[in-house]
């Protein structure tokens, strides 16, 4: 039988590091069964870091005491560094905080299962078969753990949610689906024109860009029409279908060329028209392209709201912007500087983690996997102050 070989202390040591960068203060509130993903994950490519490391320059020795107590010692304080600061956050957030039971399981988990995984992988090579079962047995658990807590998929169309939001005072909806045009000219003519047929022209005109899949927000949506009591025409017209973050790195013009197209329809076939301007998430791309067109063209456009706007976006008015959004900080610059941007949304008001290079983009990165979980208030969800702030005039501080 063959003796047990140690992980090597190169090995012990990229896990270490890697443990406590995925242990470092975020901006969202995190189930155990996300931090858990995320800490193995990451402890995993910081140990074959370590290994690599250690191949390219010779280093084969098995762990010294020394290293072992710095690998324990290390993901031991971060462990608990986390714990101080996600109770923080969850009280401020208004949610659950980790109690003594759920932070021992994180602790078990961050340290026992990689050491056992180790040991068993060195020990014998047979042993892998073992090792990768259960690798694959935890990447399962935690695929069927996740859905089970994520709002479940609406699967219809569009156009026929923005119809049925509910509303204690409807108004007037007009919704452009792809269908309804090959190109954004031809959409924002259908739109526009089934709006002015329907007795838009009559109300205030709210013109909402949808995010990459199309998506309005009911919460906006139920924000104008409640404060205006109904008195109200929302106009929003599809650009894709696909998730926000595809279409913002594959279709971002996309946004930019349907919006400016409303606008290009509605002054031509209503001249002197009055219009508010809404985009969320990539939609606020929508609303810079839209006022520039409106400036051009001499529509008036009576106030703008960007609702949880991506980092890097032009801001032409007021923003919305929750501290516990990463989209709105998630940038490559964060890599080596602090985010420009600060939060603007009263309300929850949840700690912004300090900054530091690498750490902060590595947890706004896995921030974003469940920025639109939480609810509104919290992340990349925004509730009915959106509406009521478009339509009242309401200036909000504008990010820098």
């Amino acid at each position: 039988m063959n003796a047990v070989v140690r992980p090597r202390a190169s090995v012990l040591s990229g896990y270490a590091v890697a443990v406590a960068i995925s242990l470092y203060p975020n901006q969202l509130p995190r189930t155990l069964v996300v931090q858990a993903a995320v800490t193995l994950v990451l402890g995993a490519l910081g140990a074959a870091l370590g290994h690599l490391i250690a191949r390219r320059f010779g280093w084969g020795a098995s762990p010294s005491e020394a290293s072992t107590r710095f690998a324990v010692y290390a993901t031991t304080i971060a462990a608990v560094v986390w714990l101080l600061w996600q109770n923080a956050l969850r009280e401020a957030s208004g949610t659950a905080s980790v109690g003594p039971a759920g932070f021992a399981v994180l602790v078990v988990t961050v340290l026992g299962v990689p050491f056992l995984v180790a040991t068993v992988w060195a020990s014998r090579r047979r042993a892998r078969t073992v090792v990768v079962a259960m690798i694959v047995g935890v990447a399962g658990a935690v695929s069927v753990a996740a859905p089970a807590t994520a709002t479940p998929v609406d699967s219809r169309p569009h156009s026929q949610r923005f119809a049925e939001i509910t509303s204690a005072t409807p108004g007037i909806r007009v919704y452009g689906a792809l269908s309804d045009g090959a190109t954004p000219a031809a959409r924002a003519a259908s739109a526009v024109d089934r709006m002015i047929a329907s007795g838009g022209l009559r109300h205030p005109i709210v013109i909402a860009v949808p995010t990459g899949s199309g998506w309005v927000d009911p919460h906006f949506v139920r924000g104008v029409e409640e404060s205006l009591r109904g008195d109200s025409t929302i106009i929003a017209v599809q650009y894709t279908q696909q998730p926000s973050w595809q279409s913002f790195v594959l279709h971002r013009d996309a946004a930019a060329s349907t919006s400016a197209a409303v606008i290009e329809a509605l002054h031509h076939r209503a001249p002197g028209a009055a219009v508010r301007l809404f985009g969320q998430s990539l939609g606020a791309v929508g609303v810079v392209a839209a006022r520039e067109r409106a400036e051009q063209l001499g529509v008036t456009v009576l106030s703008t709201l960007q609702s949880g706007t991506p980092a890097g976006v032009a801001i032409v008015g007021p923003v919305q912007l929750n501290a516990s959004d990463p989209v709105g900080i998630w940038s490559p610059s964060l890599l080596v500087e602090p985010p420009d941007r600060e939060a603007t949304t009263p309300g929850r008001a949840t700690p912004r983690p300090p900054w530091a290079p690498v750490l902060s983009f590595v947890q706004a990165t896995a921030d974003l996997l469940g920025a639109t979980a939480p609810p509104p208030g919290l992340g990349h969800r925004y509730d009915e102050r959106q509406g009521a702030d478009l339509v009242r005039g309401v200036r909000l501080p504008s990010a820098a």
